[in-house]
């Protein structure tokens, strides 16, 4: 059986695997400025911000136009105020040379890294712009480690309407945005994925990722992308969009730099999705995918991306289900997301020797209940494995991209159900999130790969000598983390 198939059987299996739990059908904000313009709580539109209800994913494919409040004399302005602090299970101890060596004066600490509300600041522009133009626009303002500055943020920008046709309502739309996925309305898709607040902290994280799990770096602003999307019947959503990449001197003046590799022409992008609603339940079974072609950074002489040569090709092919439970006390989100990427390493394997083709597939499995929209617990369980590859993957002495692990959130969000007096449509989400691996870059334990003796026997587990050797447990993370939105 091929990879396709065994995509294609796997999506199969995570939607009748959801659809099981909720058996036959029958019919039945979290930014301040989305609840002055509708008049709503959050927690109409969210279970906990940013997880969506059925009626937060309408407001967003309705291009953020929808009325109904009282404060509309003001522009739609909203900020966030974001504070973190992580700690890993083991410091960053290593040797010279090596991934986890501690970092040189004036970057990160080894250990406990701490971001105050001074660090991270965000301003919106959410809301209708006029008729129906809507949009989210965001820029965020970030001093770490790295520096200090401004940069383009996640943007959204939707023009939406409806028609009637053959008895179906067909909600339809035009939208750009400046990150993949970003448009996004179902919490599987990575922009909006689950974990919600990761950390800033330069830790390196497990080195295999997916081109829509962020593999090539490409933040918001380093590319762009056009496309349009039918809602029909409020039920079958369609979507395609062509993605490209913004200048190499856009990105260093609005994002800080330019991605390590680049999009070269237009990649498109693909969603379909099937949403039912019925009483307190909503299920969705859906896919998505995008194919492109990536000029890669490699040890060649010749440069990457010139006439002749070639460039690497990535093609993700994606499944996802969600099952929800929406009470006015409790709410049950059930999510399943599976990605297989095909790569098809033309220029890596000229570059750096690498296999002509590899694979890499990403699961994550997961579930969240909310009380009374103000307590949330979250548990997700993540697979990453694919094609060993010694160029790839030379960090450990398995060249693997395997990980796994579980990652656990438990968050408070006094203001879900409205604000303080004084401004209420404030909200706010204090959480801690622990990350556990089980394996980490195909390895439980010398995830390094330098604790051998002269012969490369691997010297971790009982060996005469005292190398220094890393477990994947040594990277469980935990991170601290409140957002503040006034």
């Amino acid at each position: 059986m091929n990879e396709f198939n065994k995509a294609l059987r796997a999506g199969a299996a995570l939607g009748l695997g959801l659809a099981g739990l909720v058996g036959a059908s029958e019919d039945a904000s979290a930014l301040p400025s989305f609840a002055r313009q509708t008049g709503q709580n959050c927690s109409t539109c969210h279970t906990a911000f940013p997880q969506l209800t059925p009626y937060g994913r309408r407001f967003k494919l309705g291009g953020y136009t929808a009325g109904g409040g009282i404060d509309t004399q003001y522009p739609p302005i909203a900020f966030m105020l974001m504070s973190e602090f992580t700690r890993l299970n083991r410091g960053l101890d290593g040797p010279p040379g090596s991934n986890y060596a501690p970092a040189p004066g004036g970057g990160y600490n080894s250990n406990n890294n701490w971001l105050d509300l001074s660090n991270q600041a965000s301003i919106f522009y959410g809301g209708k712009i006029w008729g129906n133009l809507g949009a989210f626009v965001q820029a965020t303002y970030v001093q770490d480690a790295g520096g200090s500055g401004f940069s383009w943020d996640n943007t959204d920008v939707r023009y939406t309407d409806t028609f009637n046709i053959g008895g179906f309502d067909v909600l339809w739309g035009l939208d750009a945005n400046n990150n993949i996925g970003v448009q996004d309305v179902w919490n599987n898709m990575p922009a909006w994925g689950f974990p919600f607040f990761t950390t800033t902290f330069g830790f390196q994280g497990p080195s295999a990722s997916t081109l829509l799990e962020g593999s090539q770096g490409w933040g918001p602003g380093q590319v762009v992308g056009a496309g349009g999307y039918a809602f029909i019947n409020d039920m079958l959503y369609l979507e395609l969009t062509g993605y490209g990449a913004t200048s190499k001197s856009f990105q260093w003046a609005i994002t800080g730099g330019p991605a390590s590799n680049l999009l070269s022409g237009v990649a498109p992008y693909y969603r379909v999705a099937l949403e039912k609603n019925w009483g307190e339940h909503s299920l969705e079974i859906g896919a998505y995918g995008i194919n492109a072609n990536v000029i890669t950074n490699g040890n060649s002489n010749l440069p990457a991306g010139t006439f002749g040569w070639p460039t690497d090709i990535l093609t993700d092919t994606a499944f996802d289900a969600q099952y929800q439970w929406i009470t006015d006390v409790h709410e049950v989100t059930l999510r399943a997301n599976y990605i297989l990427e095909r790569q098809n390493l033309y220029s890596s394997v000229l570059q750096s020797g690498t296999n002509n083709v590899d694979y890499l597939r990403s699961l994550k499995i997961g579930a969240e209940y909310v009380y009374k929209n103000t307590y949330a617990l979250t548990a997700t369980y993540f697979n990453i494995s694919g094609t060993a590859d010694g160029a790839l993957y030379s960090q450990n002495s398995t060249f693997s991209p395997n990980s796994e692990g579980w990652i656990f959130d438990a968050a408070y969000l006094p203001f879900s159900r409205g604000g303080p007096s004084i401004w209420p449509w404030a909200n706010a989400r204090l959480g801690l999130t622990y990350t556990l691996f089980t394996r980490f870059n195909g390895l439980s334990s010398n995830i390094e790969n330098l604790a051998q003796d002269p012969n490369g026997n691997l010297l971790c587990n009982g060996g005469s000598a005292t190398p220094y050797c890393r477990r994947a447990s040594d990277n469980n993370t935990l991170l601290a983390y409140a957002w503040f939105m006034f």
